[in-house]
């Protein structure tokens, strides 16, 4: 005969003891060293990733030099490239959001909100959205997700970058809404 599983073990305990048992397995699960170290890395992610987005929308509409971006926590590589991307195309997008042409968004892009004038914006339009895109994903990165994760946490990123965008932009730009409403005035209700 095999060794008993816990199940057993488990029932052959009587009711007190078993649920003595059983609560001791749940605390020295929950004490499991992977536990800890999974919720920290989220936190920590989470505290990165709105440091790193504050950080990078200040750089960018200061028109930093390189120099200031590589003193970034999560400069480097890409994602150096990809803050040096958004900030060098900024000159060119910026007379549309002034324009009110365009505005950003809460998920952290760049819409159209004057569709007469569509023609011209349309490759601004793209290029910074896809600047942006290649940004969310560095910075999700950087901050430790990839593989897996990634897919689940640009969602986090574009929208912690999107109330930077908004909160750090013009009060004369336009934003749109997450309920498809556009306003004027940045972070202003």
């Amino acid at each position: 005969m095999g060794t008993p599983g816990v199940s057993t073990i488990l029932l052959a305990l009587r009711p007190g003891r078993r649920r003595l048992a059983i609560a001791l397995a749940l605390a020295a699960l929950a004490g499991c060293e992977s536990t800890r170290i999974h919720n920290v890395n989220v936190q920590t992610a989470a505290a990165g990733t709105l440091i790193e987005a504050r950080q990078v929308v200040a750089l960018v509409y200061a028109q930093a030099p390189d120099g200031e971006i590589d003193k970034l926590l999560y400069s480097g590589g890409d994602t150096s490239t990809a803050i040096r991307q958004v900030r060098d195309h900024h000159p060119r997008l910026k007379p549309w959001l002034d324009q009110g042409v365009i505005g950003n968004t809460a998920s952290g892009f760049v819409a159209l909100r004057e569709g007469s004038r569509a023609a011209e914006v349309q490759k601004v339009l793209w290029d910074e959205n896809r600047f942006r895109a290649f940004l969310y994903n560095r910075a999700a990165k950087e901050v430790g997700h990839g593989g897996d994760s990634l897919a689940a946490w640009l969602p986090y990123a574009s929208f912690s970058f999107g109330k930077e965008w908004v909160e750090q932009g013009s009060p004369d730009w336009w934003v749109l809404q997450e309920s498809g409403v556009w306003r004027q005035g940045g972070a202003k209700p």
